[in-house]
């Protein structure tokens, strides 16, 4: 018996030390957006930023300020409040006529056969007008820069679909632990670094950000197709590979930054919740 687990163990230790160095050599294959210089105005197509939030008022406040402070010439902002029952309505509302460049849309009500989100996003598709669309969170805080650098990244390396892994601020022991045990699973799982192969199968939509190009988000079907899905990211970047479309992850570092769960139990029941979604 004491052979038998020592001989267990060796193999388990031995499958996470080859699969995580193989996981950290895919990210060096990965593009770094700091490696891409900000586009100028005259290559700079018209983007619609959109995100749904729901109950954000303790985050939304630092997100909002640093969309005020990106620097694109044709920018777009959709906003849509998901039947919200804190202060996120207001704050939207009065963000939105400080700032013209924002469109706040409120959703009292959601349809049957769709989630929350997904007809969030629905929605703020149908509201805007961009050449690309860039699907984000209610609190993911972007560098002033980082739209300039992606579209100099989508455009020089022909895509149709980005999508980035971003900066996760962790706070603690057990956060740290567990969302980085969660980070080297997801690379683990996806070959981010096979996405841009055409040949490969190999998928990645990552929440905080997705630059699309609107034809191809028409192509697939928009949100429509993912109505109830609940890890509609990761569902979203497997409509664009099957389809044919060229998608490419990239690492953003400081450029894109998250909090993604505050404390282990919320790590924990969101692991779980995307968990059980991806295995249907």
């Amino acid at each position: 018996m004491h052979t038998f687990g020592l001989v267990f163990f060796s193999f388990v230790a031995a499958f996470w030390v080859f699969h995580g160095l193989r996981a950290a050599y895919g990210a060096t294959k990965l593009p770094w957006m700091k490696h891409f210089a900000p586009a100028a105005d005259a290559a700079c197509p018209s983007v619609s930023l959109i995100f749904a939030a729901r109950d954000e008022e303790e985050k939304l406040p630092a997100a909002l300020a640093t969309l005020a402070a990106l620097d694109y010439p044709h920018l777009e902002i959709i906003a849509v409040d998901d039947r919200s029952q804190d202060a996120t309505s207001r704050i939207l509302d009065e963000f939105s006529a400080a700032y013209p460049r924002l469109r706040a849309v409120h959703v009292s009500e959601i349809p049957s056969g769709w989630l929350g989100k997904t007809h969030a996003l629905q929605k703020g598709f149908e509201a805007s007008s961009g050449e690309w669309l860039l699907f984000t969170d209610a609190d993911v805080r972007f560098k002033p820069d980082v739209v300039r650098r992606a579209v100099a990244l989508a455009e020089q390396h022909h895509l149709d679909h980005l999508t980035l892994v971003c900066n996760v601020e962790m706070h603690g022991f057990w956060e740290k632990t567990l969302i980085t045990f969660f980070g080297l699973a997801f690379h683990l799982a996806t070959d981010a670094y096979r996405v841009s192969n055409p040949n490969s199968r190999a998928y990645v939509g990552v929440g905080a950000f997705q630059l699309l190009r609107r034809s191809a988000y028409q192509a697939i079907g928009t949100h429509r197709r993912l109505a109830m899905e609940v890890v509609d990211d990761m569902k979203l970047g497997k409509l664009v590979k099957r389809a044919g479309f060229r998608s490419c992850v990239a690492i953003a570092q400081e450029f894109v930054t998250v909090r993604w769960h505050a404390g282990a139990g919320n790590v924990i029941r969101g692991v779980t919740k995307n968990f059980f979604a991806a295995f249907g």
